[in-house]
């Protein structure tokens, strides 16, 4: 073998100055001619550049206008519909800063304009205050108003400034005006010519479009504000830019200096006699030399407009030129010098350098297939083509195990992947991945057919200086390994991965196993990451859902029973091929959420009052016990003046007296049993027992204690000053209705239509009605409405706590699945009263194990638990009122899962839905 640098001084011939010569020769015209052509490109450039740019400014408003004629408000000719649509129609002007107004005309003569007042001018012009912002122009809407017109000036906030009639533009009727006639008579959005605007002067072009029933809507286009953009550009490009329509007129030019008009002349006469040239063409204006680049534009009603785009010519090919003399002055030189130290090697060496360049370029394009062999003789040429081929194959390997590591999603499955690429690329036989959990190690994975040397012991038997880093050991059997502890990126061990092969591991096999150890190490890190991290998640949802139950003693059991009733429902839908299920499909990412939405689908009861919950009766509540020892005074003062009514007439009360007194204790107590019946709710209230409430309501009784006497801070407020002034004793009603019964909800916890959750529920006006015979008077179970309220509430907290949590994508759907189980099929649930189409099946599932776990439930204050039979009738009446999703339900129902529940948490047995008609 010889050096490259002799072959070439040896071999290369003269053939580069044939060639040197060739191109020096050719280059000056070839070059010359490039330059042009890199001018027109650039003239080109900036052409479509300056088209693509009008192309965006004009574009918008005529699809808008599109879009706003099918608004049916826009032209109902009244001043209401007009105005409550004004922010939409600020906004699209606020958005397209080349739109000074939108207005909408009626047939007869109605007129409705929205413009905004961008400058100090148009305030100035239309007599409006400094921070008026926009101007409504209404005319023939009120008969009151005649002819006028009348102007709404606003503030950026739409707050009306002024309202006047203005009789100046009384004369003003749009159905005599171009775009409002020519609209009648196009079917698609009509552009008019430039022309001067009636109440602003400028100038200006008009989109209009037939609305129908006489109705077109316009939008004005100010010219200046075209103006703007292209003297932008213009300056960009150092160039100057025009907008023609096709029969010469000007629409709107840059205007950087006081002759562009003479100047726009000339280019539009010269423009008119090289009509053939459309792309690029010269123009001569007062001895200088313009290269004009003409596009026309391309957009729907806006046909007939030209764009002319002037360079100085000698601007644009300055640069050009100056590349060409430097590109030729060069390629002498490299010339000249190629020639003393190149001759006939070139021919020699070419193949071989085409294929070594091929193999590069496959590298970059990442193409690692294997090429034949160039059997060069040239030592540096040998060493390139082995470390080519070495590059491959390490590149190929290395995005192989990336792109299978990328792919896999389970991390239980990711270490073997990881020790099977590892050891394909190592070459090894046999290969072990131990994995150290802080105090003992276990095999996490092994390849290949093993081998009886106990290669971990071995390790562990080292020194611990010899332990940190990479070694390679022998056993006796003359087998060879690889060990190579997995460190954290903390620095903590992790595990250690073992490669066993019968010959010595070279040194690139050394390094790209310590290169590659690194997926190892991060997928045992990120593997015991995951475990920690949802081992904790799922912690802390038990944690919460035990809360929840803890806070009440009848439904302790609720938070649990639900998730698994919920799943095994999940599970028979996806094991079924009944229609109702079809597609549904169960994966372990769907199973999760279903897990995880289960076990949270009542997290928001963690606020729910607890004697809101287990209210049995309709009296029961929270308050403050000072009111029964109060009533204990008096009746001890009754007592008091009985006795010493008795001992002063120890002889009693007369016979006729005494059956009266009898009669009025017996009918107390008759009075008495039927309020404490009434207070149990286990009956509903029918009228004539409603009625009956009210008439031992109205029986009286004497207090001749202050009731305000030792109240909180609270309920004395609630109070007011109602009962100041009272002279006592007092007659009250023996059941009463105060108004400081009533407790005011607190601002905030109410929720607009409109609100980001979608939620419509009704929310009551006070948060809670203590009064005495509103909460007996209840119809049915023991709750008021603000009670019942405060119980639905919880399902809204549930989903605002879910929705705030930040889900990873796969659990996205939790807040769904578990804030949807109150919904109904028929749409009226709540809280967000959706249809039965946005329910998915798992949230249907969970509504049927919801209301099955509650009718079966035996922890319930109000109720004891129904049997399975029980339940299912009543369940099936419900999925027939639109409660429930027949279909699923029957599914549940004809499945052992009623029966596996009953014995799972009711110590019973039960029949299947089967039997149950």
């Amino acid at each position: 073998m010889v050096s490259i640098h002799r072959y070439l001084q040896y071999q290369l011939s003269g053939l580069v100055l044939l060639i040197g010569l060739a191109f020096t020769m050719g280059g000056y015209a070839f070059m010359s001619r490039m330059a042009e052509d890199d001018a027109v490109k650039s003239l080109r450039s900036m052409t479509g550049e300056s088209g693509y740019v009008l192309d965006q400014l004009l574009q918008p408003p005529t699809t808008l206008l599109k879009l706003l004629v099918n608004v049916p408000d826009l032209k109902t000719g009244k001043e209401e519909d007009w105005m409550l649509r004004l922010p939409a129609q600020a906004s699209i002007l606020q958005d397209n800063k080349m739109l000074s107004s939108v207005y909408v005309a009626g047939p007869q003569g109605q007129f409705l304009l929205l413009r905004t007042l961008h400058t100090d001018w148009d305030r100035k012009r239309f007599d409006a205050p400094d921070n008026a912002q926009w101007l409504v122009q209404l005319q023939r809407l009120h008969p009151s108003d005649g002819e006028d017109q009348v102007w709404v000036i606003l503030d950026d906030k739409f707050q009306v400034l002024a309202r006047r009639r203005v009789s100046s533009f009384a004369d003003y009727d749009p159905r005599t005006r171009p775009w409002y006639q020519a609209s009648h008579e196009k079917d698609g959005v009509l552009r008019t010519a430039a022309y001067t605007f009636h109440a602003t002067g400028k100038t200006g072009i008009t989109l209009a479009k037939h609305m129908g029933n006489g109705w077109v809507m316009g939008m004005d286009i100010r010219v200046d504000s075209l103006e703007t953009e292209l003297t932008r550009l213009a300056q960009a490009n150092a160039a100057h830019i025009a907008l023609f329509e096709y029969s010469g007129a000007i629409v709107s030019a840059d205007r950087q200096d006081a002759g562009m008009t003479e100047f726009l002349k000339g280019l539009e006469h010269a423009s008119a006699a090289s009509a053939t040239q459309r792309v690029d063409w010269l123009f001569d204006h007062k001895g200088e030399s313009w290269w004009v680049g003409t596009a026309d534009i391309h957009i729907e009603n806006y046909e007939g407009l030209k764009l002319h785009v002037a360079v100085p010519k000698d601007k644009l090919l300055a640069k050009p030129r100056q590349l060409r003399d430097t590109l030729l002055a060069v390629t002498l030189l490299i010339t000249f010098l190629t020639l003393l130290i190149t001759r006939r090697t070139a021919m020699r060496i070419s193949s071989v350098f085409q294929t070594l360049a091929e193999r590069a370029d496959a590298l970059i394009h990442f193409d690692f297939k294997a090429f034949a062999s160039t059997k060069t003789i040239i030592t540096e040429i040998a060493q390139l083509e082995a470390g080519l081929e070495q590059t491959r194959t390490t590149t190929s390997d290395f995005l192989r195990l990336l792109e299978k590591v990328s792919r896999e999603a389970d991390p239980e499955k990711l270490l073997p992947l990881v020790l099977e690429e590892t050891t394909k690329v190592a070459r090894g036989e046999s290969s072990w991945l131990y994995i150290h959990d802080g105090s003992e190690w276990q095999l996490r994975a092994e390849r290949g057919p093993g081998h009886q040397h106990d290669w971990l012991n071995t390790w562990l038997a080292m020194p611990q200086t010899a332990r940190n880093a990479m070694l390679q050991s022998q056993s006796a059997t003359g087998h060879h390994a690889l060990m190579l502890p997995l460190r954290g990126r903390r620095g903590q061990l992790l595990g250690l991965l073992v490669i066993d092969r019968r010959s010595p591991f070279s040194e690139q096999h050394q390094n790209f196993v310590e290169t590659l150890s690194g997926f190892a190490a991060l997928s045992l890190e990120s593997r015991e990451a995951i475990a920690q991290q949802k081992q904790l998640f799922e912690s802390f949802i038990k944690l919460l859902a035990e809360a929840v139950d803890a806070k009440s003693p009848h439904t302790g059991g609720h938070c649990h029973r639900v998730p698994v009733l919920t799943e095994w429902l999940v599970e028979l839908a996806a094991a079924s091929d009944a229609p109702c299920v079809a597609g549904f499909q169960l994966n372990e990412e769907l199973r999760e959420a279903v897990h995880i939405a289960a076990w949270l689908h009542d997290c928001g009861k963690v606020v729910t009052p607890e004697y809101v919950v287990d209210k049995a009766t309709k009296l029961e509540t929270l308050y403050d016990r000072i009111h029964e020892i109060r009533m204990r005074f008096e009746v001890c003062k009754r007592e008091a003046t009985l006795a010493a009514w008795q001992a002063a007439c120890p002889q009693g009360l007369p016979e006729a007296a005494a059956q009266a007194l009898d009669q009025t204790l017996q009918a107390l107590d008759a009075d008495f049993a039927f309020v404490a019946e009434c207070n149990l709710g286990s009956e509903s209230m029918s009228p004539a027992a409603t009625e009956r409430l009210r008439q031992i309501a109205d029986r009286t009784w004497t207090r001749t204690l202050d009731d305000r006497l030792g109240i909180s801070h609270e309920e004395a407020l609630r109070r007011g000053d109602t009962a100041e002034g009272t002279v006592l004793p007092v007659k009250e009603k023996l059941l009463n209705d105060q108004p400081h019964h009533k407790i005011p909800r607190p601002a905030g916890q109410a929720f607009s239509a409109e609100n980001r959750w979608g939620f419509r529920m009704q929310v009551p006006e006070y948060l809670y009605d203590r009064g005495e015979l509103r909460n007996l008077s209840v119809e049915r179970g023991t709750l008021t409405e603000e009670e019942r309220y405060k119980i639905n509430e919880h399902i809204v907290l549930t989903i605002k706590m879910l929705e705030a949590l930040p889900f990873p994508r796969h659990l996205s759907n939790v807040p769904e699945i578990a804030g949807s189980h109150h919904e109904r099929i028929d749409g009226k649930g709540y809280p967000r009263a959706v249809a039965a189409g946005s329910l998915s099946i798992p949230a249907r599932m969970m509504a049927i194990a919801d209301v099955f776990e509650a009718l079966t439930a035996p922890d319930r204050p109000y109720k004891s638990g129904k049997s399975i039979a029980e339940a299912l009738g009543i369940m099936r009446k419900m999925a027939a009122g639109g409660h429930l999703d027949m279909d699923l339900f029957e599914m549940f129902a004809q499945s052992g899962i009623p029966s596996r529940y009953a014995e799972t948490f009711l110590n019973t047995s039960a029949p299947t839905g089967g039997t149950l008609q």
